[in-house]
């Protein structure tokens, strides 16, 4: 099965990549929704994902794009959350809802949500996974998949055994990808041949505001882009991407990501190094002054992945979400978090910017739940 077997692709002349329209960060007001929705598919594009917990999304979706548009003109993805069900029967009601609410007879694309190792526990208690490749069968359901937020090992083992699937959605932006997890799940996801939607590419918006340093080395090489568009890009054209979703809240923000895709081009070379840079700056202005360099790790005897404690921490201060980031905290092993340092002070005297690191682990480790 091919990516362009999952996602339709828009024209060559919007590039590489579908732009998806994710309803996470739907504004309040039914107006500006219309607007976005009519402002989305007048581009080309036709892919809109929302979720059972999404407050109001699937209601306001209805409104904005089922009661005004043809069916066969959109593609709808919803997700039912397993934390929510604990049987078939469970499913089955709560699915009537999803679509219920929506108003239409079946979803091209449903989703198991947010899986992580507990949520991947009440999916085989509640037996969703059969379940949910069951209503492809009844024609429920186009499409089966899932949605990750989980550790690379369960990521694997989730391809392995349940074939079924036929693609998974991951957090990808250049934080994650360049500082975390992420590009061993895109790793995973080759190995598999699975394909895969990308969410989160501006990190919950975090990625559209920068420290000015990092935002004047973009500003100097495209001084009409804005910021966002340099995340748009990266996560758009990750190997493997078919799809990547932008929880887009304004008609300026719609219209900004549809300019981006048309045509969607690639991070250069040249690009790449200005991002690896802004990263750096980025680390600098961040309430602990961690760069990334990694070397600290070198010299820790429990292998704490300090960088990234210290990222994930810092994303928190500067207004992104914390219960987003705390299912990114949750895929680091445990014995490698924040909490598990026994304050030998090893790392300290390999750090460039002289952190007091288990200091600043102390923070990381009050921040987010173990």
């Amino acid at each position: 099965m091919t990516h362009a077997d999952i996602i339709s692709k828009p024209s060559e002349s919007k590039g590489f990549a579908a732009l998806g329209f994710g309803c996470m960060r739907f504004p309040s007001g039914l107006g500006e929704v219309v607007k976005m929705a009519d402002a989305y598919l007048e581009a080309g594009f036709n892919y809109f994902d929302t979720a059972y917990i999404y407050d109001g999304s699937e209601d306001m979706l209805r409104k904005a794009l089922v009661a005004r548009h043809p069916r066969d003109t959109y593609m709808i993805a919803d997700k039912i959350p397993p934390w929510r069900v604990r049987n078939r029967k469970g499913c089955d009601k709560l699915f009537g809802s999803m679509l219920a609410r929506l108003k239409v007879d079946h979803l091209d694309f449903l989703l198991v949500h947010s899986l992580d190792e507990d949520n991947d526990r009440s999916a085989v208690n509640a037996d969703i996974y059969n379940w949910a490749a069951e209503q492809k069968q009844r024609g429920t359901a186009k499409h089966v998949g899932f949605s990750f937020h989980g550790s690379t090992e369960l990521l694997e083992h989730l391809l392995t055994v349940h074939p079924k699937m036929e693609f998974v959605q991951l957090q990808l932006n250049y934080i994650d990808v360049k500082r975390g997890l992420a590009k061993e799940w895109l790793e995973m996801a080759a190995k598999h041949d699975m394909p895969v939607i990308a969410m989160e590419p501006v990190r919950g918006g975090a990625l559209a505001k920068l420290p000015p340093a990092a935002e004047s080395l973009m500003k100097a090489h495209s001084p009409d882009s804005s910021v966002a568009s340099w995340a748009v890009r990266f996560a758009a054209t990750l190997p493997g991407v078919t799809c990547m979703l932008s929880g887009m809240s304004t008609l300026a923000q719609m219209q900004d990501n549809i300019q981006t895709f048309t045509p969607l081009k690639p991070l250069s070379g040249e690009e790449m190094d200005i991002l690896d840079a802004a990263l750096v700056e980025m680390g600098r202005a961040a309430p602990i002054a961690c760069t990334g360099c990694n070397y600290c790790l070198a010299e820790c005897p429990q292998q704490i992945v300090i960088s990234q404690c210290f990222s994930l921490y810092n994303e928190v201060k500067r207004g992104s979400e914390k219960w987003n980031l705390q299912q990114v905290f949750d895929t680091i092993p445990r014995g490698q978090r924040a909490a598990d340092c026994i304050d030998c002070g090893a790392c300290v005297k390999r750090c460039p910017q002289h952190i007091d690191i288990p200091g600043e682990l102390k923070k990381v480790s009050g921040m987010f739940k173990d």
